[in-house]
């Protein structure tokens, strides 16, 4: 029972550490930073900032996913 909890909180590291994940990390932090800037100099309505949002996290994350599957 411990080793099994030990093998997954290993397991968890490796994977909150690994490149992908901080890859995720880095690209949606970007992607926050733009949206912000943007809506500082370009205010818009609070459901159409959402659904830009939305969409910019939708293209960008899903090019990256695209990336690093390696699928066309």
């Amino acid at each position: 029972m411990i080793k099994s909890i030990i093998n997954y909180l290993s397991n968890l590291k490796t994977t909150l550490v690994s490149p992908v994940m901080l890859g995720f990390i880095s690209i949606h932090t970007l992607e926050d930073v733009a949206l912000l800037s943007i809506g500082r100099f370009v205010p818009l309505p609070v459901p159409l900032m959402y659904a830009f949002g939305l969409f910019v996290s939708w293209v960008i994350l899903g090019t990256l996913v695209q990336r690093f599957t390696g699928k066309k």
